[in-house]
């Protein structure tokens, strides 16, 4: 219970902070620190683990070392104090590397090809198909179930940090927080909705900027 209290009150504490700090409109023209994101609050403030502080046997001038240090278990780095932390890579949010953001979603990371209010990505998920009958994973006899692979487009709310599937129906969800904007799509027939929902994305996007830290 006061675990989560110091949580809240951290995260309460790094939002008043961030509302005093100078921030500026993100356009394509901004640039994004490299480095590693351990939550989408580093992302927001635009503030990542340097590649300086990344303990990982490998050339940091390689431009693609912050991928080959994402490949592996788990992260360690230098905090503040210089003292080694080590932490799941499975937890880490995402990482920057030449100004590129990639979020950690389904198999790994992938780049943000959108970002905004509403930002877009596709992302390679692991789909439940069935089960072998001719696996067994424990005592019980429980058939391994059967996977495949399939690229997906995704949306990232930038507000809550949710992440769902690019699709008619949960545009439909997030564009209600633009009334008209959300109007407008809904008197749309099925087939145009389906085609129009990048350029809704657009819009919402348009009318409902971003900022960073300056």
């Amino acid at each position: 219970m006061v675990c989560s209290l110091v949580y809240v009150f951290l995260l309460i504490f790094s939002e008043v902070a961030f509302s005093q700090q100078k921030v500026i409109q993100y356009d394509k023209d901004f640039v994004f620190k490299d480095g590693i994101y351990l939550s989408i609050f580093d992302f927001k403030k635009n503030n990542p683990i340097p590649t300086s502080r990344i303990v990982f046997s490998s050339n940091k001038g390689d431009k693609d070392f912050l991928k080959y240090v994402t490949e592996k278990n788990t992260l360690d780095y230098l905090d503040e104090e210089g003292k080694t932390q080590e932490v799941k890579m499975a937890s880490v949010w995402g990482y920057c590397s030449s100004g590129s953001v990639y979020i950690n979603h389904g198999t790994g990371f992938n780049r943000v090809t959108i970002i905004g209010s509403f930002s877009h990505f596709l992302s390679t998920i692991a789909v439940q198909t069935g089960y072998d009958p001719f696996y067994y994973t424990n005592p019980f006899g429980s058939p391994y179930p059967r996977y495949t692979y399939v690229t997906e487009q995704f949306i990232l709310d930038f507000d809550s940090g949710k992440i769902v599937e690019f699709n008619v129906n949960n545009m439909e969800a997030l564009l209600q927080k633009d009334e008209a904007l959300y109007k407008d799509f809904m008197q749309l027939k099925k087939r145009q909705k389906r085609d129009g929902i990048f350029l809704y994305l657009r819009k919402y996007n348009e009318k409902h900027p971003v900022f960073f830290p300056e």
